[in-house]
């Protein structure tokens, strides 16, 4: 006489375990995989301890309602962690900024020619020898962070993260930043900065581990020109 239970023999219990197994068996056997945002900055955290040097030309964008049309320069960027950075720029042709270690010096003969500014070097911001470390050493504790999709810069496909600071007085409110899905180096920068106004930097034709000549990273007071310390 049938009782309704399972056929052949088996019963609840024994049902109920084998599901278990399968569902266990299923879910180690896939592993969960990383958040897309995660794996980019591991990447490019990963790509800039790396780093020896880097050169790379740049072209740099300010956009500010206050000073009407967006201004675009461009030029060199050299770099060499964790202190040495300078933007040698070719249009508008003269322009410097140098961090040689122990000071940041910003030369602007386009507009003002005989003086130099030199001040402590920043921490943030697009004119620190940390332009990359900034953004990548330990992003996930410093920064609220976003992947909010893909692009490309120069051809080299990138992800793109958005990062606002958990903590204030970095310079900006946020940064999107792009990583090279092939080199985990950065290749684009956005800053919205305290001010509003907002800075795109972009990196082109890319030599990480490049020699770069001490002079490049080393400014030397022209004649005539004042240091101004703020």
């Amino acid at each position: 006489m049938s009782t309704g239970g399972p056929k052949n023999g088996r019963t609840v219990g024994q049902v109920m375990t084998a599901l278990t197994l399968l569902v266990l068996v299923t879910s180690t056997a896939v592993p969960a995989q990383e958040p897309a945002v995660s794996t980019a900055l591991r990447r490019a955290e990963r790509a800039y301890r790396l780093l020896t040097s880097l050169r790379a030309e740049f072209q740099q964008t300010i956009t500010n309602p206050m000073l009407g049309a967006p201004v675009t320069t461009r030029g060199v960027l050299f770099l060499v962690p964790p202190d040495r950075f300078a933007m040698r720029f070719e249009e508008p042709e003269g322009d410097r900024i140098v961090a040689d270690g122990e000071w940041l010096w910003a030369y602007t003969p386009s507009t003002v020619p005989d003086q130099v500014i030199r001040q402590p070097i920043p921490r943030f911001g697009v004119a620190t020898p940390n332009l990359f470390g900034q953004f990548v050493d330990r992003p996930l504790e410093r920064y609220a962070a976003t992947h909010i999709g893909k692009d490309t810069v120069g051809g080299d496909p990138v992800d793109l993260v958005r990062l606002v600071p958990n903590e204030p007085n970095v310079g900006f409110r946020e940064a999107t930043i792009a990583i090279s899905e092939r080199t985990g180096l950065l290749r684009r920068v956005d800053l919205i900065e305290d001010s509003g106004q907002r800075r795109r930097l972009v990196l082109l034709n890319i030599e990480p581990d490049a020699p770069i000549a001490r002079a490049e990273l080393t400014f030397v007071v022209p004649r005539g020109v004042r240091v101004v310390t703020p």
